[in-house]
């Protein structure tokens, strides 16, 4: 047992030591910042500093390569989201452990990640979208946090399922409530104030690992949400299928009904099953 805390704990040094090269930089330190708010393009980044737009595509590619900071290609833009999950290493080193449910979540899903960067296979699934919410940006994130089940429900749960519940925090977790029990959907690895969620699990895939990502842009009154959900591990193609109808219903018109007009169609008020759902 000491020997498998030994090594726990240098395997936590060399991580955390490996993203001091990274961080060292105090413009790096700044984008950070910056996408610690929000998530924003390369050209809002770059818009914050006084050096070239190409310096700043540099620091950005070394944050990349660090495992800091993620993006996602949304038309002529790349927008930037901060990697909290690669930031754990850090926090268990220097700060208090995280939770063993979210330690476990995050080693499945980066194991399940680099065997799929190896074999060179795409996702099984790899959904995109964005939408246009007329509700202010607190209010959207509220509703993915606080209430999931105002818009997240039957046929897209279990049967047995009789709530959802989500600690809003990094680490927290995502259960599907049960009368006896319940399951863990997913774990909260990335959180940022009225502007990103992410979650990571399983989803009910089975044996494969999820990824869902809320990035909010505010517009005044309005909000866009960009959505993805990304699938690594072994998933029947008739479970993709479901999977990719399920989440645009859930997002563009379940969650977006809520938002606008405070109509329930998750789990809390107990709708009539939607055909196509993911259970």
């Amino acid at each position: 047992m000491a020997e498998v805390a030994a090594d726990a704990r240098a395997r936590i040094e060399a991580e955390s030591l490996a993203l001091w090269p990274a961080l060292a930089d105090p413009t790096r330190r700044r984008i950070l910042d910056l996408l610690a708010e929000r998530s924003r393009s390369t050209g809002e980044i770059a818009a914050a500093f006084p050096i070239s737009r190409i310096a700043v595509m540099r620091h950005l590619d070394v944050l990349s390569a660090a495992g800091l900071t993620t993006s996602r290609k949304r038309g002529r833009q790349r927008w930037h989201y901060v990697n909290l999950a690669r930031l754990l290493p850090l926090h268990e080193r220097w700060s208090t452990p995280i939770a063993e449910g979210f330690a476990r979540a995050l080693l499945r899903f980066r194991n399940r990640v680099e065997a799929a960067a190896v074999q060179g296979d795409a996702p099984p699934i790899d959904i995109a979208l964005d939408v246009a919410l007329e509700a202010p940006v607190h209010l959207v994130f509220n509703a993915l946090t606080r209430e999931p089940g105002a818009w997240w429900g039957r046929p897209f749960l279990r049967p047995t399922a009789t709530g959802l519940r989500m600690e809003p925090r990094v680490g927290g977790s995502f259960i599907e409530d049960w009368p006896d029990g319940g399951a863990l959907l997913a774990t909260v690895t990335g959180l940022g104030q009225d502007r990103f969620l992410q979650l990571s699990g399983p989803f009910h895939l089975g044996l494969a690992h999820g990824v869902a990502e809320f990035a909010l842009t505010e517009h005044g009154r309005s909000t866009t949400l960009g959505f993805s959900f990304r699938a690594f591990g072994a998933i029947d193609a008739e479970l993709a299928e479901q999977f990719e109808h399920g989440w645009r219903y859930l997002v563009a018109t379940r969650l977006k009904a809520f938002v606008e007009s405070d109509v329930r169609l998750g789990i809390d008020a107990a709708p009539p099953d939607s055909p196509g759902g993911l259970s």
